[in-house]
């Protein structure tokens, strides 16, 4: 046990299960070459059956879902590799967005088509009395509102339309903006139309029934005909790149809001107030109580969607044995997250095992060089986040060479295992794949496959050890975005940049720090507790807390920081401090105990710049918060640290450079054994150590591309 034989033989010879998943799609109904897959010691594939496509007009064939035949040719391709010790995960969907069966939902029901409410402000200003004529855009008008210029909430002027689809308002005197939103099918220019996959239409991610339309010709079909193999051989769904569409990708004609029926009545039943008032305020930011409503809009449209889709797909993979995964759209930009989910946090929380879609694989590209200016968050530390919160501690990638290819060029065999370090040191640890392998032999693949392995059996011991928490700023990003007619929909406006990049910076800068952290979020803030001067959640301790421009907050929330700095516990805020209510939308109760603090150096940090708040850090974070130290600033090095039941570290140190990293590696706290387990042979050896006053430190050579691992006890 001294020198960790406990992780020899397993850390030698690891389980295959922890390597990487080729995505092979309706191939699996074919016939694979299972030898292929076991020669290269791949942990198995993804697949799903392939959709014989058949017109309905055409009786003479027999086409999905009713295909026999094919759900017979798929069952026994999953269960060829179930046989050879191989896993398998169900992609349940024909390419992408995942909802439509291949589009079989929307053409068998298309009252499940997504909707949006494509918002008209009129730019002139109308005056009154007046009886004033306009005719309305869209498919659909559902409300007519002046909007009174020196302030105030609108004026219903719906019912002013004719039966010609033609409005005759009469304006009451006063000035008023004029202001339409019409419903209509979320397809022109949407992701609808993008997709690599086919343009087809999509479904609300609101709808239960929609969802469950879905599960009933998918997943209800597998379990079906392999059902026995849930949660043995099969291990997760795979669902791909769901969203609320209910934005544009090129240039729009108007901002759009995700529509559905039931958001009128259940929004006012939860929230007191018309829904089109809320509508407003995140749209023109007009009327009364601006701040609230627009976290209200955004906050009730991230339930509906956590709850609609991904939840519906959770409870009915916990119903049958499985674990629910899948990824996100345009998930590395902060502000997507919004328009695309109402909450990815919230919507991330209905998966077991959450993942993220990979397209890079250069290093440089993966360590944010060249895109930091694109607001790129590390979206893998974030998605792993969510997996160490709760408890299953699984997540994972969709990887590729997509990006290079796109570009014309081949990955070398460097820049995967790049790629599969940069991965596990953020916290992934499950591996599904798009990457190409050409130019590679069997050997070169099975290498890569027991290396991955190996890190990947070594970072599921224990638990990691993130002592520091990054706020995600959920109530600030609601109530700075503004729905927008540029590309991809981007909110350029200095609110919504300074929240992204806070965010955005924070979180690289602690990375580049080799400080270990989670995300969490105001309701994880609220209930966790403070015990010893650490905040704790579940078997989380956090040790600081970081807050990027969380200009709004949750009372609750700000409460429990005040409380948190006043036991010791720094909270640094980037950009500024929190300051409004969610609640009401007002000033905080606790805004002035904030400011006070701050001034007073009450364990309460400001970086009033964001690229001030790495100096903030590094000169008030405790050392033992760190844990891990590389000699001098290396932004290239990550770090991933884990602690076990027997109080033993485990510490894997990734070296994303071009050039060989020699140094000296200190990690905080005294050990008597060190050592190092390499993982391309396998082997596990003592280091030499140098003791300290409060740490050890090592000398360690790490190559270009490389991930090792020291081990402490």
């Amino acid at each position: 046990m001294k020198n960790f034989e406990h992780f020899a033989k397993s850390f030698k010879d690891p389980d295959r299960r922890y390597a990487i998943f080729p995505i092979i799609h309706g191939a699996i109904a074919g016939k694979p070459d299972y030898d292929y897959f076991d020669r290269c010691g791949f942990a198995g594939v993804v697949g799903n059956t392939a959709y014989n496509m058949v017109s309905p007009t055409d009786s003479s064939r027999v086409g999905f879902p009713d295909d026999e035949d094919m759900w017979k040719r798929t069952e026994n391709g999953f269960r060829g590799f179930g046989e050879r010790g191989m896993h398998t995960w169900i992609y349940d969907e024909n390419g992408y967005p995942s909802g439509t069966a291949g589009g079989y939902i929307t053409e068998k029901y298309p009252k499940y088509i997504a909707k949006g409410l494509y918002c008209y402000d009129y730019w002139r200003v109308v005056s009154g009395p007046s009886t004033y004529r306009a005719d309305v855009p869209g498919d659909e008008l559902w409300k007519a509102l002046l909007i009174p210029t020196n302030g105030g909430d609108p004026i219903d002027v719906t019912h002013y339309l004719n039966e010609n689809n033609v409005l005759y308002v009469q304006v009451p005197a006063g000035s008023f903006y004029l202001f339409m939103m019409s419903k209509r099918r979320l397809f022109d220019g949407t992701h609808a139309t993008e997709s690599y996959s086919e343009p087809r239409n999509y479904i609300s991610l609101s709808d239960v029934d929609a969802t469950k339309a879905f599960i009933e010709v998918t997943h209800e079909r597998y379990k079906n005909i392999l059902g026995d193999e849930f949660g043995k051989s099969i291990l997760a769904t795979f669902t791909d790149e769901p969203s609320l569409i209910s934005w544009n990708i090129r240039s729009a004609v108007f901002p759009i809001l995700p529509w559905h029926e039931k958001y009128p009545r259940e929004f006012k039943e939860r929230y007191g107030y018309e829904f089109y008032l809320a509508c407003v305020a995140v749209v023109l930011r007009l009327g009364n109580d601006q701040t609230k409503r627009r976290c209200d809009f955004w906050e009730y449209i991230a339930d509906s969607v956590a709850d609609g889709f991904f939840g519906t797909i959770q409870d009915w993979c916990h119903e049958n044995g499985l674990k629910s995964s899948g990824h996100m759209l345009d998930e590395e930009r902060l502000q997507t997250h919004i328009y695309n989910y109402g909450s990815f946090f919230r919507s991330m929380k209905r998966m077991d095992w959450p993942g993220i879609d990979q397209l890079e694989t250069d290093p440089r590209h993966l360590m944010g060089e060249n895109l930091l200016g694109e607001n790129r968050i590390p979206i893998a530390r974030f998605v792993a986040s969510f997996a160490d919160i709760n408890g299953e501690r699984e997540s994972f990638t969709e990887f590729s060479d997509h990006c290079v290819r796109e570009r014309g060029e081949a990955a070398p065999i460097e820049y995967y295992y790049h790629s599969v370090n940069w991965h596990h040191a953020m916290g992934i640890n499950n591996f599904t794949s798009y990457y190409t392998w050409n130019g590679f032999s069997e050997e070169d693949k099975r290498r890569l496959n027991e290396y991955t392995a190996r890190i990947g059996y070594l970072l599921r011991q224990g638990r990691r050890d993130s002592r520091v928490a990054i706020v995600y700023p959920e109530a600030a990003m609601w109530d700075a975005y503004q729905p927008n007619t540029t590309a991809r929909t981007l909110d350029l406006s200095e609110r919504m940049m300074s929240v992204q990049n806070s965010f955005e910076k924070t979180s690289w800068g602690m990375l580049q720090r080799q400080i270990d952290f989670d995300y969490v979020d105001a309701d994880i803030l609220i209930n966790a507790v403070i015990t010893d001067g650490r905040l704790t959640y579940r078997d989380r301790e956090y040790e600081a807390v970081v807050l990027p421009c969380a200009r709004v907050l949750e009372d609750g929330a700000t409460e429990k920081i005040i409380e948190m700095a006043r036991c010791g516990i720094p909270v640094f805020c980037c950009k500024e401090l929190p300051q409004l209510s969610r609640e009401s939308g007002k000033e905080s109760i606790y805004a002035e105990d904030l400011r006070r603090m701050c001034k007073n150096g009450e364990n309460v940090y400001l970086a009033d710049e964001i690229d001030a708040f790495g100096a903030v850090l590094d000169k008030n974070l405790p050392a033992k918060s760190r844990q891990v130290f590389i000699e001098g600033f290396n932004p290239l090095i990550l770090s991933h640290v884990r602690v076990t039941e027997n109080d033993e570290k485990i510490v894997f140190i990734a070296n994303m450079a071009d050039d060989d990293f020699v140094g000296t590696v200190s990690f905080y706290g005294l050990y008597e054994t060190v050592c190092i387990a390499d993982c391309r042979s396998g082997d596990i050896q003592p280091i030499e150590k140098a003791v300290n006053d409060t740490s050890v430190s090592v000398t360690v050579k790490i190559s270009a591309g490389e991930g090792k691992f020291i081990l402490l006890k």
